[in-house]
């Protein structure tokens, strides 16, 4: 069963974007050309996608089939294997020593394009050894990022599945450089399904005509030598019997030994996400045809974004804690698929910092999974599909020693439900993880007071003078750290013992929260009084002073602050005079 063009998707030829017109170079800034994608690893094989690629195209792939000065030749489809059989069991391949030139690839390329009517436009091509007879030709672009055949020493089946919306375009072209025809097919259903037998799109040469899919050959030799070669990169070629007169070296492509097209897969109602790019050989266009050489390379139209960013850190109430919220955004940044699955996991390596859990505290995606506990490496499903350009954003809250971190996600999604072929990890840089750092705050304030002056019994007999006062350390309510305090320190009084600031018994706890306060009590006998004339001003002064540790950081110094009591003066220190408690 075939798909028909989709009514409203209207086409736009692809030779409008792309220098389709049987060469490699040439390119400009609104068409560009294959040399403006691929940079050549000349004198080696191959090519190198361009650091910076034209404005719309993405996804490059270059495929080498071939060995320099050999006839070997590593993937070349088995006998029996036909485009319309599922791939597996359907395809087979193998290794040859001795390929035919006639139907040998050289290379293969492709790149994606989005045009502004967001059409998505696949560009594929390839260059082959010889020019004997009329060529026909075939360009899959596969779904399944699993197919693969890795040959060995006989006959190797090729592993994964077609997919729904698989796109097989074949084509027929004689060494003249004229194309005859070229099509378009769509792989109906998955592994059971089958190639649709009416075209989704038919054309011909790129030559100005409306076609949504068409192609060029090389008219003229496309010389591989000199500064200014015609072709970019290495190629074999058959040098016997050249049709060319210009034709003079290996390095050379012969009139009909580039091939080069273009499909608006949008325009034909097709999308989704590609993952895999076929360029074969045939014995003709039909879709049975007997199918020789392959090239096989990645092909990933599809993909995602993702962001770690970071808020502001808490101390928890233990004062030796912190939560770090995060929150972790995906982006389906596919122009035109579809990408399914979305996962996200922790790559944080909790064991070796402290933290003791992060968990999801809110997602905007289909998947309830609000309070899941994320485990490094293990991924947790937070959407079943995004649409192109669509987003989930996941909170994300970390409890644990460290005060905010360098968190970081690995992101995964997949090109068809079941799949997580594409990824993307994200991280919070260093100076946002600084910056999301809680303010850890305290300090200690010190008082003391003067709680009376007595006659009590003395040595020998005899009467002495004892002060008693009163020391009081807080931290204060600004604090969001514990601060555990060293008994306070005295210039007088040896012993200054701790009490319950209310009941006043004794007590032993000098780790305070913040906004607690710990009392001491204590006195001493003063001998010397600090203020003599007249009599009834005498006084003694003493002094105290604390240090403390905070539980997350920092260490804590108050005082010496001084309480003096006056010996008969009460309007001084509106303690009373003198008592007596000798008795």
């Amino acid at each position: 069963m075939g798909m028909g063009i989709t009514p409203f998707a209207l086409a736009d030829n692809p030779a409008t974007y792309f220098q389709l017109d049987g060469d490699m170079k040439g390119g400009t800034q609104e068409k560009p050309d294959w040399s403006d994608v691929f940079d050549s690893n000349l004198p080696a094989v191959g090519a190198t996608p361009k650091a910076s690629l034209p404005s719309g195209f993405s996804s490059p792939t270059f495929v080498v089939d071939f060995f320099p000065a050999t006839s070997n030749d590593n993937s070349l489809f088995a006998t029996g294997s036909k485009d319309t059989l599922n791939i597996t069991p359907g395809w087979q391949c193998k290794k040859t020593n001795n390929v035919n030139d006639k139907t040998d690839i050289n290379n293969a390329y492709a790149v994606a394009y989005i045009n502004p009517n967001n059409h998505l436009i696949v560009y594929f091509a390839l260059d082959v050894a010889s020019n004997d007879g009329t060529k026909d030709v075939g360009f899959w672009f596969l779904k399944d990022p699993d197919v693969s055949c890795p040959a060995g020493s006989g006959t190797t089946s090729f592993v994964g599945n077609h997919t729904d919306g698989d796109v097989l375009i074949v084509s027929e072209f004689t060494n003249g450089g004229r194309v005859s025809e070229i099509k378009a097919y769509r792989w109906n259903g998955g592994a059971n399904g089958s190639l649709g037998t009416s075209p989704i799109a038919s054309g011909g040469e790129c030559n100005g005509d409306a076609f949504n899919v068409c192609a060029r050959v090389n008219t003229a030799v496309l010389n591989g030598d000199g500064a200014n070669a015609d072709v970019p990169w290495l190629v074999k070629s058959k040098t016997s019997n050249p049709s060319g007169p210009a034709y003079t070296s290996s390095k050379d492509l012969d009139i009909g030994m580039f091939f080069e097209g273009g499909i608006d897969l949008t325009a034909v109602g097709i999308s989704g996400c590609f993952n895999r790019y076929l360029a074969d050989t045939r014995s003709s266009t039909s879709l049975g045809a007997t199918i020789f050489d392959f090239a096989l390379g990645d092909f990933s139209n599809c993909s995602i974004g993702a962001a770690k960013a970071c808020t502001q850190a808490t101390v928890n109430s233990d004062f030796a804690t912190f939560t770090s919220p995060f929150t972790a955004t995906v982006t389906n940044s596919s122009p035109t698929g579809t990408v399914y699955d979305v996962t996200i996991n922790e790559s944080f390596n909790f064991a070796n910092t402290g933290e003791t859990s992060c968990t999801i505290t809110s997602n905007t995606g289909d998947q309830n999974v609000n309070g899941t506990e994320l485990i490094t490496g293990t991924p947790v499903k937070v959407a079943s599909s995004l649409a192109p350009g669509a987003s989930v954003t996941v909170g994300i809250s970390c409890v644990g020693s460290l005060n905010s971190f360098q968190n970081a996600i690995h992101a995964a999604a997949g090109s068809a439900p079941g799949q997580s072929d594409i990824t993307k990890d994200a991280v919070v840089s260093a100076v946002s993880a600084s910056a999301c750092q809680a303010t850890v705050t305290a300090d200690l304030d010190i008082t003391k007071v003067c709680k009376g002056m007595q006659l009590v019994a003395g040595t020998n007999g005899l009467l002495a003078l004892q002060t008693d006062v009163r020391v009081e350390v807080t931290n204060p309510s600004t604090s969001n750290q514990s601060v555990t305090i060293t008994t306070p320190v005295d210039t007088k009084v040896s012993t200054l013992n701790q009490v319950d600031c209310i009941t006043g018994l004794a007590k032993s706890d000098l780790v305070l929260a913040p906004n607690e306060t710990a009392c001491f009590l204590g006195s001493y006998n003063p001998t010397n009084a600090d203020l003599v004339n007249p009599p009834s001003s005498a006084a003694f002064t003493d002094g105290v002073s604390v240090t403390g540790e905070g539980s997350i950081n920092g260490t804590f110094t108050a005082g010496p602050v001084n309480a003096t009591c006056y010996l008969c003066d009460t309007d001084l220190d509106g303690i009373p005079d003198v008592t007596d408690t000798s008795d």
